[in-house]
Order: C-alpha cells, then sequence, then structure tokens
C-alpha cells in the first residue's frame, strides 16, 4: 500500500481532474467564466504577509486557501469571507465572522479542532472582505477523504471508525467544555492529514481528524436560541430536535452529527446515512430508522411540536421501534461499538449520549497499535 501522504495528494489531484473534465467544453474556451473563476484578490495586508497557494474549498460565503506564511515560514489555511453579494458569493455579516472567529479562539489548544492564528478585516471599503487565518490542517476533508477510500476499495475497519470518532469526540467535547457549539459537524467540516511523526522514527503514521467550519457555531450559555438552529446542520446530520423548532439544546445536537458520521463510515457507500432530497423526507427516514420511541418521550415534544404533530409521532411510536440494529449486525459492528452507535443517535435529547459520555463507554477502552502501514488507499479514484 502507498504512503498515506501519496494518497491524500493523489486523491485530490484525480478528484480535481475528474471534476475538470466534466466541464463542458464550450465553458473552457469561455473567457468570461475563466475570469469569473479567476481568485479574489486579497487585502494587502493578508496578501503581503500570505503567498497564496492551491484552492482548499469554497462555500456560500468564501473560499479557502493554502498559504504559506512568509514571516513564521510555515503553511497556513485562509479563509476569506466575501463583504459583498455578487455571482459567486453571498455577503458576510460581520456577526458572522466574529461568531466564528471568537468559537475559534475559545476552542483553542485541542488537537482536535484546528487552531486560530490571525484575523483580519478590510476596513478600507463598506463591503470589504475578512479573512480567517488558521493552522494548514491537511489537504482534504472527511468527505473527499471517505469518496476516495470507496473508490479504490478500501473501507474503513472497525479500528478506523473507532479512531476517527475518538478524535472527533474529543474535539466535541473541548468545544463544548468551552460553551461552544458547533452545530454544523459534517464530514465537509472536518480536515483530514496524517501525522508522519513517529518516535521510531519509521515512516507512516495516525490519520489526524480535525474539526472546522465553526460558521454556525453558538454559545451554548445562550438561554434562549434564535431560530437558525433549523437551518445550521445539513439536513442528514441534524439532529430531529432542531427539525421540530427547538431553541432549547444543547452539545447533544453535535452528537447526533457524529452518529451520522460514524454510521457513514461503517457503511461506506458514499452516501449520507440519512438519506432525502427534502426536509420532511430525512427526518421521516430518520425516525424510521432510529424508531420514534424516543422522541415521543422527549419532555419537550409538547413545547416545540404542533398538538396534531405531536399526536401524529406518538401514534408512530407505537409501532415504529426502527431498524438501526438489523443494519449494524455484529459483523459489521462489534456490539460495543453498536453501543456508542445507538446512544449518539438516540432520539430522545435528554438521553442522547454527551460527548464526554460516549468517550467512557468501553468500545474506546480497544485500541489497536498503528504500524506504519497505509490507511489511505493509493492514488485516488
Amino acid at each position: 500500500m502507498a504512503a498515506a501522504s501519496d494518497l491524500v495528494n493523489g486523491g485530490v489531484a484525480a478528484l480535481q481532474i475528474e471534476e475538470e473534465l466534466e466541464e463542458p467544453p464550450e465553458q473552457k474556451n469561455n473567457a468570461a467564466a475563466v475570469l469569473a473563476l479567476a481568485p479574489v484578490p486579497w487585502v494587502a495586508a493578508v496578501a503581503e504577509r500570505y503567498e497564496r497557494r492551491e484552492k482548499l474549498g469554497e462555500g456560500m460565503f468564501g473560499d479557502v486557501y493554502k498559504a504559506w506564511d512568509r514571516v513564521l515560514e510555515r503553511f497556513v489555511a485562509v479563509k476569506r469571507l466575501s463583504g459583498r453579494t455578487d455571482d459567486r458569493f453571498v455577503k458576510t455579516s460581520l456577526g458572522y465572522f466574529a461568531r466564528e472567529v471568537m468559537s475559534l479562539a475559545a476552542c483553542r489548544g485541542h488537537p482536535s479542532v484546528v487552531q486560530l492564528l490571525a484575523t483580519y478585516a478590510d476596513c478600507g471599503r463598506a463591503d470589504g472582505d475578512c479573512f480567517v487565518v488558521t493552522e494548514y490542517a491537511g489537504p482534504m476533508n472527511l468527505r473527499q477523504y471517505m469518496d476516495v477510500r470507496r473508490l479504490n476499495g478500501e473501507p474503513f475497519d472497525e479500528d478506523e471508525v473507532r479512531d476517527v470518532m475518538e478524535q472527533l469526540l474529543a474535539g466535541a467535547r473541548h468545544a463544548h467544555r468551552a460553551g461552544i457549539l458547533h452545530r454544523d459537524i459534517v464530514p465537509e467540516n472536518v480536515i483530514v492529514d496524517m501525522d508522519s511523526a513517529r518516535d521510531d522514527g519509521a515512516i507512516g503514521g495516525r490519520m489526524v481528524y480535525k474539526i472546522c467550519g465553526f460558521g454556525v457555531s453558538e454559545p451554548a450559555a445562550q438561554a434562549e436560541k434564535d431560530d437558525s438552529g433549523l437551518l445550521a446542520a445539513s439536513s442528514p446530520y441534524r439532529a430531529p430536535e432542531l427539525f421540530l423548532g427547538s431553541k432549547d439544546y444543547d452539545g447533544r445536537v453535535d452528537t447526533w452529527s457524529l452518529g451520522c458520521i460514524m454510521a457513514e463510515l461503517v457503511v461506506g457507500d458514499g452516501v449520507p446515512f440519512f438519506g432525502g432530497t427534502q426536509d420532511g423526507e430525512v427526518f421521516n427516514e430518520m425516525l424510521h430508522v432510529v424508531g420514534t420511541k424516543g422522541i415521543v418521550t422527549w419532555k419537550g415534544l409538547e413545547r416545540v411540536a404542533p398538538r396534531e404533530k405531536a399526536t401524529r409521532l406518538r401514534k408512530m411510536g407505537r409501532g415504529e421501534r426502527g431498524y438501526l440494529k438489523k443494519k449494524f449486525a455484529p459483523e459489521v459492528l462489534s456490539p460495543a461499538g453498536f453501543e456508542v452507535l445507538k446512544g449518539l443517535l438516540h432520539s430522545n435529547p435528554d438521553r442522547r449520549l454527551s460527548a464526554a459520555a460516549a468517550l467512557r463507554k468501553p468500545w474506546f477502552r480497544r485500541r489497536r497499535f498503528f504500524s506504519a502501514c497505509c490507511f489511505m488507499p493509493q492514488g485516488g479514484p
């Protein structure tokens, strides 16, 4: 098997090549399209210190580039948040920028959370961009990594799933103890890299997973949350209480998302565990799989759901027991692993595992020595 670093870089390159091949020929010859996709210039203070390298990603509010810090001579990630709405991006409010920065600052010091390094704002114009500089945590996100593994026929074994979950739950526990709810822990907001530093000097090392993307995070101590919970995480990773419009929630909205990621890693079919094209379809699929017994016994149901909907859910609860255990038979996931998965995907938030409680489960007391062999498939798709 190839070294992990070869696969990470090769996998990203292969994914990029595949995307380029899918572009229609007329678009490649369209000068206007090429111009529109050109990198947006950085404010002078950022451009002078950081040398822009390859693009790492793009979202609704801006883009992220790998960059070289000319002062400290190290690679970093520079996230630009657009100060105006145009054909490519939506304007980022100062509140959004401040929320991400304050959350990253509060979560400093943990190896499973991307580390904040600096912030910049273009104050020279009313619609100036804002910039968040973090450590360079790796060349691909967990979604890309799972795709590369699947296309190369290299599924995650249970030991690897345990290692991913241990790191991500530890990062979530740290954020929650710092008073931060992430609210958008999805594969795209997990950066993957390989820690090549080994005490014995051998080549290879443990895969490292870091949580990023704190743009829709929220202070846990805020007594009454706003209405953004329903729009925070994408629907396949959104906790049931958020679907119902709850404003009284805690860090267990994040552990539900982590349970969805765990199920997706075990199944390995390249699609979210709870599928559906509409929010209603996803919510119904969730309750169909995990059962309605949990949500109908939740004390908060009456506060968030209309009486008719609560009554309908209770009627469903009499017969909808779910089939999560059938999907994860012992030959697929050990009983100890299933105990963690079931606890993370409990539809009653009061009974769902917190990150700290999940890490105390026996499953995480089992350890495997990660040797110098590859943990990523060779070369990409």
